[in-house]
């Protein structure tokens, strides 16, 4: 697999496609400077970091899961503990 796919394949998912804003396709490899949508910038940054062009198909979608879904923990985990302060000041 070729990390093009791994890229165009988040870019469907996410909103209006940003993700191909932040991603050169002819060098594989994250845009320097997008002015735009960091997380999407995030996405394509994050994608690459973690791809092995070496390793098998299955073992890169798994890794690029495995990274979206820490990510998306992470998130999950700021977002409660802001939801948690709001409810403490609002008390």
């Amino acid at each position: 697999m070729k990390l093009n796919d791994l890229i165009f394949r988040a870019a469907v998912a996410y909103p209006e496609a940003a993700v191909l804003d932040c991603w050169n396709s002819d060098r594989e490899q994250p845009r320097r400077d997008n002015g735009g949508d960091t997380l999407a910038l995030f996405v394509a940054r994050e994608l690459y970091g973690t791809f092995d062009p070496q390793a098998d198909e299955a073992t890169q979608i798994a890794t690029a899961v495995n990274a979206m879904q820490t990510a998306a923990d992470e998130l999950q985990a700021i977002a409660h503990a802001l939801s948690d302060l709001a409810v403490r000041r609002a008390a």
